[in-house]
């Protein structure tokens, strides 16, 4: 007798070239959604691969992604189980952020929490430690960013080369590292879905960074420090929480 064994949760074939990462971005969703819930085994790949309409080698190659994040466990013989969230990747906070099409306003609430003290201190360090050609590389960002003739996203770009200019101006490796890192998570395709729906204006730091140069031209580095903060908050939308924007966002 043939049993019939239930869909955890319904999947569609896969429309990307790289056909097991489309795999591991459902599975992957599904995690964060609570759908497949901490403790739960993944179906075996013979099912996985029926479902997603996929070879066996995509599923495998799929669930060693979902490994490598951190997202599930593997062990020979008893299959893929799936984890705490807690235990992965912290590449995973792009995702959880954005995903399923929907803004999830706790994430970006929690990561505030955590970031923004370590940026603060990180600009305080710049404006210590600045160089004048780095201003000067300032000046060129706010002015590429103020340019309303480029691409809305490519405006995002520049000021998200600001924080990396920041970290370089602390002259520290680590923060030079956290700086790459934080603009690598900001410029991810989860984080440029979320600027879309929330149609963002990326010339409001323009003004900021006005205040933040004519605070050091005119040697006040206390109100330097205070603008390079609001600009940092900015880029990083931690203003969202504040303004309820996000939260309406998610709810469309």
């Amino acid at each position: 007798m043939t049993t019939t064994r239930s869909k955890v949760t319904a999947f569609r074939p896969p429309q990307r070239r790289r056909i097991h990462q489309d795999v591991a971005e459902q599975l992957r969703d599904a995690i964060l959604d609570g759908r497949l819930r901490t403790g739960q085994k993944l179906p075996p790949e013979r099912e996985l691969a029926e479902e997603f309409r996929v070879n066996r080698t995509s599923v495998r190659e799929a669930i060693k992604v979902l490994e490598g994040l951190g997202l599930v466990s593997v062990r020979q013989g008893d299959g893929a189980t799936v984890q705490p969230l807690i235990e992965g990747s912290l590449d995973l906070l792009a995702p959880m952020i954005f995903h399923g099409g929907r803004v999830n306003p706790d994430v970006v609430t929690e990561m505030a929490e955590v970031l923004m003290p370590l940026l603060f201190e990180m600009a305080r360090l710049a404006i210590e430690r600045r160089r004048a050609a780095q201003l000067d590389d300032l000046r060129r960002l706010r002015d590429l960013i103020a340019d309303e003739a480029r691409r809305r996203e490519d405006r995002f770009a520049s000021a998200r080369d600001v924080i990396v200019l920041v970290s370089d101006m602390t002259r520290n490796r680590v923060w030079q590292m956290l700086g790459r890192r934080l603009r690598a998570l900001l410029a991810s395709e989860p984080m440029r879905e979320a600027r879309q729906r929330l149609r963002r204006d990326p010339g409001r730091i323009v003004p900021i960074i006005d205040a933040c140069l004519a605070a050091i031209d005119a040697g006040r580095p206390r109100e330097a420090i205070a603008a390079l903060r609001r600009m940092i908050s900015f880029v990083n939308d931690t203003e969202l929480r504040s303004n309820g924007r996000l939260r309406i966002a998610a709810r469309v």
